[in-house]
């Protein structure tokens, strides 16, 4: 029985884990891209000014 308790923990553990990890993977790549365009932003306003 204890076996079986900690088997379930454990896949529940690492599926946090992997959750957390996503999570956290998406976060940077929206931050990263943000700064991007944030920072192309100027050059684009005046490439399409004219």
């Amino acid at each position: 029985m204890l076996y079986y308790f900690g088997m379930i923990m454990a896949v529940i553990g690492a599926s946090v884990l992997i959750g957390a990890l996503t999570y956290v993977t998406l976060m940077l790549t929206a931050v990263i891209m943000a700064m991007f365009a944030f920072a192309a932003a100027p050059i684009l306003d005046k490439v399409l000014k004219d």
